[in-house]
């Protein structure tokens, strides 16, 4: 244990005891066991849960943190619902009863936070008061509270609008140095502005106070700052929205992804194939009542901002959903709205509403555009990289190309924890907004878990979380942002019987096994 650690646990060694005093449990067999996830129920002062864990302290008992620093304290009485921790111990599988014999705590979750996303909806639920704006906006999968003492909101301008400005800057300062008549409409002091032009030629600022809510309109990014209170609201200290506008490496990006299909032969049940480039080849199931349904499925959850642009705008998604055979139950999302189902999870899930859950977050890492934002990330580390396969592919290495596979391969294994979350509660926003029950999502964890098994972590380190860590990260966000909501009255299944599916799904896969397919 380092010393820091061993500090903390002396120092708090009382209170530990008092809070989780030992206590007896069922007989019966212990295995160990080391979880990760998000606190979701507290039991009492002494217990606590994380999904279907009930937690409470051995008698040897370490507490460990991570990212300690002096701004940020904590003890276990702080646990509250929606901390994130990692426990160490005994299990009882007969009655789910934890013995922890450590507890980590990652610090970080207490600063203060900070996040991009691209807004699904125009703001509601804020007003202006006086210099500053109030209520709480809905953005993000979550409740931001905007204060007009505490809050400051900017609109920022884009590349291209700067530039824009700073060309018309020099512009206005040139003709006005070239202007004889001192008393001329356009003379203004070297102090002032006109129309946001700095007349004297100097850079514009590139952020300036939100005046009005109609400039904020849905697929605008907004970047914000705060800290999460105990009911999971974010306390807003800054909040920027800005244009999006689709740059030209994006949208190469995107035509990078080209397509190449080859229908199925539905009638002999011969698979057909879906090239995607720089990916590989799959086979697409052989079934088309499987294929439309799971296209019409996924036309039903596209956000409506996207729905409602026109064909001709260049930030239109253009959505397309492809169920392939593949017994791993898995999908995953490129940035042009190219959906990828394996047949694995289709046969897994239990119903329709699961099955739009794992739909709605595949299709929240296109919209949030995560696979750009991860190529964008850390743009310094990026060039050194590129320069450093430039170099290796000089001596047949590989070469700058390399970098976009990773990327690639991330929009299929998985992003960062930080966009998976984010995916995870956008998702909830589609699914709700669609008229599914939410509570559907985490179960699509806990059927993996029952089928699969919790998949270990090494939780600190790890941007792929186990699946309790994912179950019980949108227990949480249902809990904190749909609890007005009436669960018991929406859909976990729609006209068509899901059951079906799975039936259809199986026997085209079988019906592949027979068919010698030519490559």
């Amino acid at each position: 244990m380092k010393i820091s650690n061993l500090i903390s646990y002396v120092i708090t060694s009382t209170l530990l005891l008092n809070m989780f005093p030992i206590t007896a449990t069922s007989a019966g067999p212990q295995k160990k066991i080391k979880i990760h996830g998000y606190v979701t129920n507290i039991l009492s002062p002494n217990s606590f849960e994380i999904e279907d864990y009930k937690i409470m302290k051995d008698q040897e008992f370490v507490l460990e943190f991570e990212n300690q620093g002096t701004d940020v304290s904590f003890n276990l009485e702080d646990i509250r619902i929606g901390t994130e921790i990692e426990v160490q111990g005994m299990i009882n599988p007969e009655t789910g009863e934890l013995k922890a014999k450590k507890i980590t705590v990652d610090l970080d979750q207490f600063r203060k936070l900070q996040n991009t996303s691209v807004l699904n909806a125009a703001p509601i639920g804020i007003q202006r008061v006086g210099n500053g704006w109030s209520g709480i906006l809905k953005a993000d999968g979550r409740r931001i509270r905007l204060d007009p003492t505490a809050t400051k909101v900017l609109f920022e301008m884009t590349k291209e609008e700067k530039k824009g400005q700073e060309k018309a800057a020099k512009e206005l300062a040139s003709k006005k140095k070239e202007s004889k008549d001192a008393n001329a409409t356009t003379q203004t002091s070297p102090e002032t502005k006109v129309d946001g032009i700095a007349p004297n030629g100097d850079e514009v600022s590139e952020t300036e106070p939100l005046r009005d809510i109609s400039q904020i309109k849905p697929g605008m990014y907004m970047t914000y700052e705060g800290r999460e209170d105990l009911g999971g609201v974010v306390n807003a200290e800054q909040i920027i929205f800005r244009r999006n506008e689709l740059e030209k490496g994006e949208l190469s990006f995107w035509k990078s992804l080209s397509l190449s299909v080859k229908a199925s032969d539905y009638s002999s049940g011969k698979p057909g194939e879906l090239k995607i480039n720089k990916l590989g080849k799959y086979k697409l199931l052989p079934n088309q009542a499987v294929q439309d349904y799971v296209t019409n499925l996924g036309n039903k959850l596209i956000p409506a901002f996207q729905k409602n642009l026109p064909i001709s705008d260049p930030s239109k998604i253009n959505f397309r959903f492809f169920v392939v055979i593949n017994k791993e139950p898995n999908a995953f999302a490129l940035a042009n709205g190219t959906i990828v189902v394996h047949s694995g999870m289709i046969t897994l899930l239990e119903n329709e509403a699961q099955l739009a859950a794992v739909l709605s977050h595949e299709m929240a890492h296109s919209t949030q555009e995560h696979s750009w934002r991860a190529i964008n990330k850390d743009k310094g580390k990026r060039t050194a990289l590129q320069i450093g396969a430039i170099a290796a592919s000089a001596f047949g290495w590989g070469g700058v190309s390399d970098i976009l596979n990773l990327t690639i391969n991330a929009m299929v294994n998985g992003y960062s924890r930080r966009l998976e979350n984010q995916a995870d509660r956008i998702g909830l926003e589609y699914l709700v907004a669609s008229g599914y029950d939410p509570r559907e999502a985490p179960k699509v964890w806990k059927v993996m878990a029952n089928t699969l098994g919790d998949s270990p972590t090494n939780f600190f380190y790890s941007s792929h979380d186990s699946h309790s860590t994912r179950r019980s990260f949108l227990m949480v966000e249902i809990r904190n942002n749909y609890s007005g909501l009436d669960v018991n009255s929406m859909k976990r299944d729609s006209s068509v019987d899901y059951k079906s599916i799975v039936t259809l799904t199986n026997e085209a896969v079988s019906k592949k096994k027979k068919i010698k397919v030519q490559s």
